[in-house]
């Protein structure tokens, strides 16, 4: 009780009655939290004589607790006895040996920070690493700090190098030390000042590869990948890594969308020759970045593409009939059908892969779900249904089997099945796939909110058939119905859906601005129905990744988290926001109105 009633004068400032229970509580249970707020209440009242008796009796209760050396010196300051002040300093940070246990000079270094004497909370760190056990620099990280927290940058780099070049087991460490104290992206100088200090180690000590790592990793983070690929090659050949890190540098490139770069990772690996353990799957990695990089770019030529299907052919055949040419012949058929458009082809290049011996059934059921879709491309809807139901059947309760399912949904939405549509499309919202469940409940709310409302389903059966047409790539026989919905119905609850439509394929012909211009009139005319948050979507991605205009980008994707707060776009549109504005805006709950401007 009575220590309830001390602790509740001191939280209120009342000391003199707090001193009156804190007395007798340290009398009886000398303990140091005891102490430290019965020689903190006596501080306040300045009764100093009192204050110095109690530090030195609890020197001998806890001869250990080297933060009772800044109690004393409190006092003294307090007496302005400076010269004695400093030397309780003195005496904390001598008194470190090799028992100070980690815990006690952390306490005390942190004590320095906390009343401003940083330069003092290093002495004790230095203090401690000269009683350490990992080549005198245990505290380096925490030395680092403080310089950092001092804008002694140049300093705090020195130091966290000195703790690798001693020991590379700390890389990730300083990595994770440097990051948390600079931004790559915004402060030039720092940077410059680290880039700078690893050279010059690098070339003092040639065989630390430590440097050649953290160079390869201070350019990734700055997005120098050309300058990380030299460093990184240095690196393979010193260690004799056979390509592995290069290829991961290649990876990190191309999802960047560093294509020409990752091609030279990719080539350097291959370079190395065939009977290297990473050489097929540069190979073949190699080929998807080219194909990503023709794909992501203007409208590839007929030239580039048929280049682009040599590769391919000629890596298969290198590869052989077995399951490693898989993932390239599947490519290839993606090429085919998609870009050169010979189906047939396409059809041809899996109806043969699925003769290949050894197959996993799980790489079987992929390629005949590509096969499925090949042939809905052809119009043979049906036989691509059965494929789809072979997965399915095979595989109840696994994603490749709801996958299959899905699908094979769509072929009976596509040609005006929508009541069996909608049952099957009922099993799915339930999926354990996020992915599928989002896709079953979106073209469920389609059928449900128009299906419906039509009597004659006529109308909901030309859109479905367009949909068709649309994935068919006859995206022109697609408008034309779309027209013809238009021209019938001047109000229609389909009107929103065929814009986004719309807007699909002219995405699918990279016409861009004409994509935005259907997607504004949604977000416009059609702001409170559910496809808003959509065409806000992808709108921000739209201006992020094809027009270029991050400003824009971060505008729709912060619309959708303050218009559409229950959006299954909220979580990507949040991380997206955070990348773009590089956490600069702040989430208030008053936030102006964002004016969306047309697009003339």
């Amino acid at each position: 009780m009575d220590k309830k009633l001390a602790m509740q004068y001191y939280s209120d400032g009342d000391y003199e009655k707090a001193a009156m229970y804190l007395d007798k509580i340290y009398e009886e249970a000398p303990t140091y939290s005891n102490y430290t707020y019965y020689f903190n209440t006596l501080l306040e009242l300045e009764k100093m004589k009192i204050a110095e008796k109690i530090c030195k009796k609890q020197m001998k209760t806890s001869p250990n607790e080297l933060r009772l050396f800044l109690d004393m010196a409190k006092v003294y300051g307090k007496t302005e006895k400076e010269a004695k002040m400093a030397e309780e300093y003195d005496k904390a940070i001598n008194s470190i040996n090799d028992k100070t246990r980690h815990t006690t000079i952390n306490n005390l270094a942190n004590a320095f920070q906390l009343e401003g004497m940083l330069d003092r909370s290093i002495r004790v760190y230095e203090q401690g690493n000269k009683f350490s056990n990992t080549s005198n620099l245990m505290y380096n990280r925490n030395i680092a700090q403080i310089y950092g927290v001092q804008g002694k940058m140049k300093l705090m780099f020195t130091t966290l190098l000195d703790l690798v070049h001693t020991n590379i087991g700390y890389l990730v460490s300083v990595q994770s030390s440097i990051a948390n104290s600079i931004d790559f992206s915004l402060d030039e100088k720092p940077v410059g000042l680290l880039k700078m200090e690893l050279l010059k180690r690098s070339q003092k000590n040639p065989n630390k590869i430590v440097y050649n790592e953290l160079l390869a990793w201070v350019f990734t983070q700055k997005g120098d990948f050309n300058s990380a690929f030299i460093q990184i090659k240095s690196i393979d050949k010193k260690e004799n890594e056979k390509g592995r890190r290069v290829l991961e540098l290649a990876n990190t490139c191309v999802n960047n969308g560093k294509f020409d770069l990752a091609i030279m990772c990719y080539d350097y690996v291959v370079s190395l020759g065939d009977n290297m353990p990473n050489y097929r799957t540069a190979k073949i990695r190699r080929l998807n970045t080219l194909k990503q990089k023709l794909i992501s770019g203007n409208t590839p030529t007929n030239d580039e593409l048929n280049s682009l299907k040599d590769n391919y052919i000629e890596s298969i055949q290198q590869i052989g009939r077995n399951e490693f040419a898989i993932s390239s012949i599947r490519d290839l058929a993606t090429l085919y059908a998609y870009y050169i458009h010979d189906v047939d082809a396409a059809q041809n290049l899996l109806e043969d892969a699925l003769t290949f011996g050894g197959l996993r059934k799980k790489k079987i059921a992929e390629i005949k779900i590509e096969l499925a879709d090949i042939l809905v491309i052809k119009g043979d809807v049906w036989d691509a249904s059965l494929l789809y139901m072979q997965v399915d059947k095979g595989f109840k309760h696994d994603r490749i089997g709801h996958l299959a399912k899905f699908k094979n949904t769509k072929i009976f939405y596509y040609t005006g099945d929508f009541d069996w549509a909608q049952g099957e499309l009922d099993v799915l919202k339930a999926s354990t796939s996020k992915l599928i469940a989002n896709d079953a409940m979106e073209l469920s709310m389609l059928i449900t909110d128009n299906y419906n409302m039509d009597t004659t389903q006529l109308t909901m059966q030309r859109f479905a058939r367009a949909d068709l047409l649309i994935f068919q790539n006859k995206t022109d026989e697609a408008n034309l119905i779309f027209d013809s919905i238009n021209q019938e119905f001047t109000y229609h609850t389909l009107n929103d859906e065929i814009l986004i439509k719309r807007a699909e394929i002219e995405i699918k012909k990279r016409n861009y601005e004409k994509a935005v211009v259907y997607l504004l009139e949604v977000v416009t005319a059609y702001g409170d129905d559910l496809l808003a948050d959509n065409a806000l979507y992808t709108l921000a991605n739209l201006y992020e990744k094809n027009l270029h205009d991050t400003d824009k980008a971060a505008e729709f994707y912060k619309k959708i988290l303050f218009e559409h707060t229950d959006s299954l776009f909220v979580i990507e549109a949040r991380k997206k926001f955070r990348e773009l504005t590089k956490g600069t805006q702040k989430f208030d709950d008053d936030v102006e109105t964002i004016k969306i401007e047309s697009i003339d």
